[in-house]
């Protein structure tokens, strides 16, 4: 992926840019549905990069107990990774519903990450997890 492959927002969603189109067997590009998500985590949270991820293990932990709201683990190794978490401290990561549409999704975002003020990723149950950084790195990283 290149610069040029990139959408470009401004800071309240629009499209700046948006990449040229490649020749056929190439689909047309569109802006991410997640757009909307990314943007309350850039202006909520003053992320610096925010990445989405459909991982298996982000859909198991939402589904151990289908009525959670919420993640909870302590005494793992990888807690010292997480901003503001050392091993002995209890992470805790909202867990919001899906929806059909992912740009549906971003009431319950917003919400989920005004009532967990440390969090720094949020589940999307059977879904998959958005989690935000200062930089890609520490994006990923959280």
């Amino acid at each position: 992926m290149e610069p040029e492959d990139m959408y470009v927002l401004s800071g309240d969603g629009a499209i700046i840019s948006s990449p040229s189109p490649k020749p056929y067997p190439h689909k047309p590009s569109k802006c991410s549905d997640c757009a909307s998500l990314f943007m309350k985590a850039y202006h909520m949270r003053n992320a610096g990069a925010v990445i989405h991820s459909h991982g298996m293990e982000s859909c198991l932990a939402t589904m151990i107990n289908p009525h959670l709201k919420e993640f909870r683990v302590t005494h793992m190794e990888m807690i010292k990774g997480i901003k503001g978490h050392g091993y002995y401290d209890e992470l805790v990561i909202p867990i919001i519903e899906n929806t059909a549409y992912e740009n549906e999704l971003t009431d319950s975002f917003a919400k989920a990450i005004e009532a967990y003020p440390k969090t720094t990723a949020v589940l999307v149950r059977n879904h998959g997890i958005y989690g935000w950084g200062d930089s890609w790195i520490s994006a990923k990283t959280q």
